[in-house]
């Protein structure tokens, strides 16, 4: 793969304060890219938009378009969505780290660990936000399908994530 779609900065720029090690956003950021922009763009067209960003503008930063029914419509970009599907994985596992004395949670005196309740509020609602940013994706890729001959999903969007219930306290 040439380059990711944004760089660890993009994130809190995009989404949502965001103050990770860069390496740590990186992972997040390939993993976001490949298993959540990936499936829904097919693999044709994310490997030309990761070969040729600047040809793909317009996908990447978002605007506005006329529809197949001639209705103004506008949308944000892959950069926005892929940046909320990364901050969603961050605020999952960033505060966890595999040590050699486990999988621990970092924390100092002045700090305190955020319930994983809480957490996973947080993951569902930025990849509930996510998720409707890449359907507006999609919605405009669909819109002229000239300018996108390696799409050919036919606008499916599936959901390839776990759903987990937190019962009682």
């Amino acid at each position: 793969m040439a380059q990711h779609l944004i760089d660890p900065c993009d994130v809190e720029k995009y989404a949502r304060p965001c103050d990770c090690d860069d390496h740590i956003v990186v992972r997040a950021i390939e993993e976001a890219e490949l298993l959540d922009i990936k499936p829904k763009i097919g693999d044709a067209l994310f490997l030309r938009i990761s070969e040729e960003p600047q040809a793909y503008d317009e996908l990447l930063s978002g605007g506005q378009y006329e529809d197949c029914s001639g209705n103004e419509r506008s949308f944000v970009g892959l950069k926005r969505t892929l940046a909320y599907y990364t901050w969603a994985r961050l605020v999952k596992t960033a505060p966890n780290h595999l040590t050699r004395f486990g999988f621990v949670q970092k924390r100092d005196e002045h700090s305190a660990a955020t319930e994983f309740r809480e957490r996973q509020v947080a993951y569902n609602d930025a990849f509930a936000i996510a998720d409707s940013y890449a359907r507006q994706c999609i919605d405009y890729i669909q819109s002229d399908p000239g300018k996108f001959p390696e799409y050919g999903l036919k606008g499916r969007i599936s959901a390839n994530r776990t759903i987990f219930r937190i019962i009682g306290n």
